[in-house]
């Protein structure tokens, strides 16, 4: 797959997640229930999307990458179109749960077809492009999934959604061959799918990755998914406003995403990593404070630049791990963030209980000390990079 193929996929899966959680004060008023009741909305499916990536990605290894996304594109343009035809709460809570297994593994087949493609040691540039197309994707869903609310209603914007992803499914079905995947040659039983992932997580480098990412998906999953609440009530703002405030979110990466991948390649992993969970951390800080709409828009959009130098390297580094079962372990890397990601939301919810500078202050300094603990987990990955290098040399 080409890598401005697999961006565009990436954008549409990440506007589809993340055009739901700005929403829950429209869907609060519609449905005429606090939202409170619409609590598991956003980890459900975040959840669920998880689980689904340890099934897929291991499919993608015995089948290849393409036959696999060419099966689910289409379905989750039809769980998509689905949650357009909730009557209730309740309904509209399940049917996004169902999306997020329709939507699993379409972007952790990219993520393992960018290792299939591109050695460890460059691999910056590339993961930072698609994860400035995630950060995209996510901004451009939280900001005009409430704007657009209005004007064609959230339903028509689900509509529009599952049209993308079978426009993709028939782009790929016509321009993109299967024979061009790497695949392995014979078929896995569950015992041996269940010994790789029990290997990983024996691995040090493997359980310390892994463990950083799932931090990294609960701080800004469980800030994002109630951003939208302090903005509507802090500024009283409707889904227009929501929106503006929200747009900056994902612009940095989408501009500098290759920018800062590559500094993860010239630099190392070392420096970058840590730097991103620190700059993240002060964001929400700042974000605690009771500041303008204006310098709110910012601090968001500048939050987004420690997702971009965290997320695309250590993503980086999952799909070197064992480069025989790539989409097996990018699918439990991904599972690890969106599992994090849920429960950061269930996490930050709560908190929220206390108000919402609390629930800032106690995720900021939870993610500046998880940087300080970044600089010296990450402190040989440079090395590893080196190694790769010298490989690629012949040295």
């Amino acid at each position: 797959m080409e890598l401005w193929a697999m961006g565009a996929i990436a954008v549409l899966v990440f506007y589809s997640n993340y055009m739901v959680a700005p929403l829950i004060p429209a869907f609060s008023r519609e449905f005429a229930v606090f939202p409170d009741a619409l609590g598991w909305l956003v980890p459900g499916f975040s959840i669920a999307y998880g689980i689904s990536t340890l099934v897929y990605g291991a499919l993608s290894d015995r089948f290849g990458r393409t036959p696999v996304l060419l099966t689910l594109l289409p379905f989750a343009s039809v769980t998509t179109l689905m949650i357009s035809f909730a009557v209730t709460a309740q309904q509209l809570v399940t049917l996004r749960i169902l999306s997020g297994v329709g939507s699993g593994g379409i972007v952790t087949i990219a993520l393992a077809s960018i290792g299939d493609r591109y050695p460890y040691a460059v691999q910056g540039r590339p993961m930072g492009i698609i994860f400035g197309a995630i950060a995209a994707g996510m901004g451009l869903g939280s900001s005009f999934g409430p704007i657009l609310n209005p004007l064609l209603g959230w339903r028509s914007e689900f509509r529009t959604l599952a049209c993308g992803f079978g426009l993709l499914a028939i782009f790929f079905s016509l321009c993109i061959r299967s024979s061009t995947d790497a695949k392995q040659q014979r078929s896995y039983s569950y015992r041996e799918i269940a010994a790789e992932y029990l290997s990983i997580l024996e691995s040090p480098r493997g359980r310390r990755t892994l463990s950083f990412i799932f931090c990294n998906g609960a701080f800004h999953g469980g800030i994002f998914a109630w951003l939208s609440l302090l903005i509507a009530r802090r500024y009283h703002l409707g889904d227009l406003g929501i929106g503006i405030v929200l747009a900056g979110y994902g612009l940095p990466d989408l501009l500098f995403g290759g920018i800062i991948g590559g500094w993860g390649d010239k630099y190392g992993r070392r420096y970058v990593v840590p730097f991103g969970f620190l700059w993240a951390g002060v964001c929400a800080l700042f974000l605690g404070l009771q500041v303008s709409p204006l310098l709110a828009a910012l601090i968001i959009a500048a939050l987004s630049i420690g997702f971009e130098a965290t997320h695309p390297l250590m993503s980086s580094i999952a799909t070197s791990l064992d480069p025989r079962h790539r989409g097996q372990v990018t699918g439990l890397a991904t599972f690890t963030k969106f599992l994090g990601m849920g429960v950061g939301a269930l996490v930050f919810q709560h908190l929220v209980g206390l108000g919402f500078g609390t629930a800032f202050i106690v995720f900021g300094m939870s993610e500046i000390l998880v940087g300080l603990s970044a600089i010296y987990a990450f402190r040989d990955e440079r090395a590893a990079m080196s190694v790769t290098l010298a490989k690629i040399c012949g040295h």
